[in-house]
Formats: C-alpha cells, structure tokens, sequence
C-alpha cells in the first residue's frame, strides 16, 4: 500500500503543477495562515453625515436608515450563467418557488441596477472567474463597510487555487464546500431519528457500529439479490485526482478473485443516460455490492453527491478523494480506496463479498440515519440559506473579514509549486 500512495501522490502532484503552471503570472505563494478577523475600526472614508451634521460610522448608518423588510440586494459580479449563480436567475423567484422563509432578496448580474455599487447589500464573486477579474482589471470601484463580499466556489480548490495576496483581506464571506465557509455549499444532509440534521460536520458524534442493533430481516432481503462486485457511473476520464488510475490498478488485482468494476458512462463499456439514471441506480441496489464515488480532484471537503446514490440504494460506497470520511459517513459504513490503496481495497471487497454477515454490517447505521438532498427543503436549501444569512441583522452588522483567504482555500503546496514553474 505504501508503495502505491507514493506513487499516488507522485502523480498527482505532477498533474497539478502541469495544470496551473499557467497561471503563474497571475499568483504569488502566501504560507500565512488563516485568520478571520472581526474589524473595529473605521477608516475616515466609511464615516457618512447624517442631515444635522452629526456624523456617524456606515454600518450604523445602514441600520438605522433601512427597514427590516426591505429588499436585499445581490449582485452577481461574475457571470450569472455559470454554476452555482445559474440557479439564481433574475430577481427573487429563485426563493419564492423554494418556497424560502425570506423572499426578500433580489439577484441580479445587472451592475446598473442600483446607481452605485456600494449600494448592493452583496457582491458574490465565482472562484473560477477571479482570474478574469485580475487579467481584465474588473474589480468593483467603491467599497461600503456595510456589504459582504463573498467568494463562491463549488469546485474543488485544487482545481481552482488562489494564490495572489490580491484576495487577502478582501472577502467578509465564503460559501464553498469547506466545512467552515460561512454558508456551506453541499449536496447532503444527514438526520438522527429525530429528524434533526446533524451533518455533514467536523464533529458528529456517531454511534460506534458495534453498538448498533443488527440490521432486520427486511435490510437482508433486499440485500440478497447482490451479485456483482461494484458499479462505477463516470463521464471524466482524465481527472486531476487519477481516480481512473487507480480503477485500472485496481482491477487488475480484482481480477486474481474473478471480480470486476462495471464502469458504465462514456469511461466505460456500459451506458446509463441521465434519462435513466433513476433506473440505473435501482440497477444498483438490486445487484452490486459496492458503488463508487470517486471524486474528480483530491481536496478537503470535497465530496459530492455520488455517496448519495450509494447509501440510497444498498450499496457499499468506496470513497476516494481529500475529504476526512467521518464528516459524512457513519464508521463502518464505507471503504476508503484512498487510504486503503488498490492491492488492499481488492482483498477487502473480496473478504466482504464472501461473507454475508460482514457486509450486514456496513448497514447497521441505516436504522439511526437517514441522507437526503439540501434541496429537499427550504429549511436546508443552499440558497434559502443564502438569502436568509442576507436578513441576519446581526450577522450582516458583524464585519469581518479573510486577511489569509489564500491559505484558507488553496490547499497546501500547489502555491508553491506554481510558483516554482
């Protein structure tokens, strides 16, 4: 195993310095770590006079003067047709078929919409794009204490770094996929039997699987018609994290025990359009013992939907990616190919296959938690939430600030091997 993750690393630490090597007139490396600071002090220029002279500091002024039911206004400085601000059209229908507690925001990638810019209670900025930003020289001109700025991102970091010191001390929010962004992009909510969301988190204190119940006579049946190894639904076949890599090791050494990954998308023999997925994925639960979710870049908090469709349908999910597993997965619920390197993940799913009460096991958890879709409910929506952090008068009145966003997003060493090049 060991072998293999230098190997690994090897890899993918020459693929990512070949990727970004492009970029290098654009970034600077930053060590610094991570520090967001609450400001206390206001510059001269945030200080506003009211009509009789007395002066006052903006963020009051912006809480005295505006009412609680107002419009809050989101300007999307980068391109409204890319993913995630797609979703968010024009205006606030976005949030009123959500069906959202707060309907009160408007969006708009319209900069004439307001007279000024410092006027927009949010300016999003797309990480993609931010190189955009700094070729063309597009930076919003006037800044008010009073907005956020925030940087999004639902890609993973290491395929979109930060390295310039120019997004230090610039975003008052993050909404990505890190745990600890201010709003958390995510694909995944899991509950306790009382229905109260619980993760995913840094910190969920799961039962331990030896002291859960065995699982009933209804989880064996449906477990009883398995008889392939594992399915693997992939449509990139040449990903920054050479998950394609270890799947072709991997099967090699699958085959010494007659078993084999069913590859099924445009990487693979086997199609599944996104018209069928749905019956794909009932393909799954009826036959394969393990599904794949193999992400497309190694980086923290990086994990998509695709464990979803394992632990939806009765299937055990392999991960592989950067993500610490216990933020998202029971223990004893998953195999972990990343740490477990493919010599040894075959042996596992060989060992697991053979006997029927071990692979009982991996769903003991299913009686104590249950996953599903943010978007199933305004009450965990990603842009319900959005809208309704933009209503925190608290929050909106606390500003602050990321002095080190570069090593906050960018993960360790890329910057430095970037600059290098």
């Amino acid at each position: 195993m060991h072998g293999f993750v230098k190997w690994f690393k090897m890899k993918t630490f020459y693929c990512i310095a070949t990727t970004f090597a492009i970029f290098v007139m654009f970034y600077m490396n930053n060590t610094s770590y991570l520090k967001k600071t609450k400001i206390e002090v206001f510059s001269s220029a945030m200080i506003t006079s009211r009509p009789n002279g007395e002066r006052t500091t903006e963020r009051e002024a912006f809480y005295v003067t505006r009412p609680r039911t107002r419009t809050r206004y989101i300007l999307l400085w980068t391109n409204p047709r890319n993913y995630p601000f797609v979703y968010f059209g024009e205006g606030n229908s976005i949030f009123k078929n959500k069906k959202c507690k707060y309907t009160n925001c408007y969006v708009t990638g319209n900069r004439q919409i307001l007279r000024d810019v410092k006027e927009y209670d949010i300016i999003a900025f797309n990480g993609p794009q931010l190189i955009t930003i700094m070729t063309n020289d597009d930076w919003p001109r006037g800044r008010s204490i009073r907005q956020k700025y925030v940087y999004t991102n639902i890609e993973a970091a290491s395929n979109y770094p930060l390295c310039s010191k120019a997004w230090n001390n610039y975003f008052n929010w993050t909404w990505t996929y890190k745990l600890d962004s201010d709003a958390i992009w995510g694909y995944i909510v899991i509950k306790n039997t009382s229905n109260h969301v619980i993760g995913p988190s840094t910190n969920i204190d799961w039962i331990v699987t030896d002291d859960m119940d065995p699982v009933d006579e209804d989880v064996k049946k449906k477990l009883s018609f398995k008889s392939e190894a594992a399915a693997w639904f992939v449509s990139n076949c040449n990903t920054v994290s050479k998950r394609e890599d270890y799947v072709n090791r991997l099967s090699v050494y699958l085959n010494d025990y007659n078993l084999k990954v069913d590859i099924y998308g445009s990487c693979g023999t086997l199609q599944c359009p996104k018209p069928y997925m749905k019956r794909c994925l009932e393909e799954v639960q009826r036959k394969y013992y393990f599904y794949f979710a193999f992400e497309n870049a190694i980086s923290e908090d990086y994990v998509t939907e695709k464990i979803l469709n394992a632990v939806n349908h009765y299937a055990v999910p392999v991960v592989f990616g950067g993500a610490d597993y216990t933020r998202f997965l029971p223990p004893g619920s998953y195999l972990d190919a990343y740490k477990l390197g493919p010599k040894e993940l075959a042996k596992e799913m060989y060992d697991i296959i053979e006997n029927r009460e071990l692979y009982y096991r991996f769903f003991r958890w299913r009686k104590y938690y249950s996953y599903h879709l943010k978007h199933e409910s305004p009450d965990t929506d990603d842009y319900c939430r959005f809208c309704e952090m933009a209503n925190d008068e608290a929050l909106m009145a606390n500003i602050t600030i990321y002095d080190n966003f570069t090593s906050w997003w960018t993960p360790p060493g890329i910057c430095t091997v970037i600059d290098h090049f």
